[in-house]
């Protein structure tokens, strides 16, 4: 394993962690307050699913979208002036 894999493996742990301890709080905070939890679990970890897809989606369309816009900008157009001056008479 590389430094850097190991570097996100132990991000994501920490993460991970975090994330659990999170849970487990507002767990606690149900339990005390006497309150159900707003969703059942499958429910609730669909639409977790949900989230994480979505986000995932879209920072890929985001980046995906910036490398096109980057090669647009640099490419000369058909007449060899660059495209990213605009309408420019």
């Amino acid at each position: 394993m590389t430094a850097a894999a190991g570097t996100r493996t132990g991000m994501f742990v920490r993460r991970a962690a975090v994330a659990f301890a999170a849970g487990l709080a507002m767990g606690a905070v149900y339990w005390v307050l006497g309150v159900a939890s707003p969703a059942p679990p499958l429910l609730g970890l669909t639409g977790l699913l949900g989230i994480v897809l979505g986000e995932r989606a879209a920072t890929a369309a985001r980046s995906r979208l910036a490398r096109h816009r980057a090669a647009r900008s640099t490419d000369p157009g058909p007449s060899g002036s660059r495209t990213d001056q605009g309408n420019a008479p």
